[in-house]
């Protein structure tokens, strides 16, 4: 078996991830950041090491012996706290600097674990491909795309594939969900509009398995991936699976777009008059309400396709939306 490079391991992502490939065999080395539970890996499982992608001198040999590198750390949202070259330093300077580790130690596969926002919105008629031009809206996601273009241009001697995740559910799940499912479990929810939006809604054990795939498959190699469930879901029904999994009775109060517009116009501006909780979150300083919000809740241009995937690696997901919100329900009500 193989020796396997997760950064961010004790990450969401990162803890599923190396928990299937410690099952698979296979040992791991993760890195850590910032310090993080760990609920399903074992601390002696793993070969840790304590890195600072904007400090390159903590990347040396962390590729050593590694035959391949899964790329999950980086800044992984748009956090307002934060500057253009906070992001730079982090998610496109780090991930230069891995990838010229992975050189010298002559790494086989590297792959780089994205997001949709890498791409920006779509047309709101046809779901997003990979050939589709991107348009990053937000600092996040042009750091994410330029990391990307590093990771699949350039001479790099290894084969490199990046997978843009969706929205990620699951057990350790953290922030957006977790409001999700506490929003749901009060029996109601707000619905900008009728609901019946797309959107991506994906569970972290499918994602794990595109991941895994993308890391092994030969013809993963040069590759750019969308990954998602089974297939997009509308607002509607993500909500009500939810319900189902809480053994609750939903009902949606739809809120029409043009006061919903209203509303998130005031509440950003309040969220300049007073940046502070609960106007703003306290993790990315971001409003809770804006006016983006309404926009991608009320036309699809959030949604993406997984034909090529499923076509080129043979992608299914295993785990339906309504088992993965039952698990997820079930670890949120043991860990609250």
């Amino acid at each position: 078996m193989a020796k396997i490079l997760v950064t961010g391991a004790n990450g969401f992502i990162g803890q599923h991830l190396a928990r299937k490939l410690l099952d698979q065999g296979h040992s791991v080395r993760g890195t850590i950041h910032t310090e993080q539970p760990l609920y399903f890996i074992r601390a002696d499982e793993i070969e840790w090491r304590r890195i600072d992608l904007s400090v390159p001198e903590t990347l040396a040999g962390i590729a050593k012996d590694i035959e391949c590198i899964y790329h999950c750390a980086a800044i992984p949202r748009n956090d307002l706290r934060l500057s253009w070259d906070d992001f730079a330093s982090v998610n496109i300077n780090g991930t230069q600097c891995l990838l010229a580790e992975a050189q010298r130690a002559g790494v086989k596969r590297f792959v780089y674990i994205s997001t949709v926002e890498a791409a920006g919105y779509g047309d709101g008629k046809n779901p997003r491909r990979e050939t589709d031009v991107p348009h990053p809206e937000n600092n996040y996601g042009k750091s994410k795309l330029a990391a990307e273009r590093a990771v699949l241009s350039g001479s790099w001697a290894f084969e490199r594939t990046v997978v843009r995740l969706p929205m990620i559910y699951g057990p350790g799940t953290f922030l957006i969900v977790p409001k999700l499912f506490g929003m749901v479990k009060r029996g109601w929810y707000p619905c900008i509009g009728n609901g019946a939006t797309g959107m991506e809604f994906c569970y972290v054990a499918n994602a794990v398995d595109a991941l895994i795939l993308a890391g092994t498959l030969p013809r993963a190699a040069g590759e750019l991936f969308y990954v998602s469930d089974e297939r997009s879901y509308t607002i509607r029904e993500v909500v009500s699976h939810i319900a189902a999994a809480l053994h609750k009775r939903v009902v949606f109060i739809s809120i029409p777009k043009a006061l919903a517009y209203a509303i998130a116009t005031a509440w950003e501006i309040a969220a300049r008059i007073a940046p502070i909780p609960p106007i703003v979150s306290p993790y990315s300083k971001k409003p809770f309400f804006t006016r983006e919000t309404v926009r991608w809740t009320t036309s699809n241009i959030n949604i993406v396709s997984t034909e090529k995937i499923r076509s080129l690696l043979g992608y299914r997901p295993a785990v339906s939306i309504a088992e993965g919100c039952a698990r997820t329900a079930e670890w949120l009500a043991a860990h609250s």
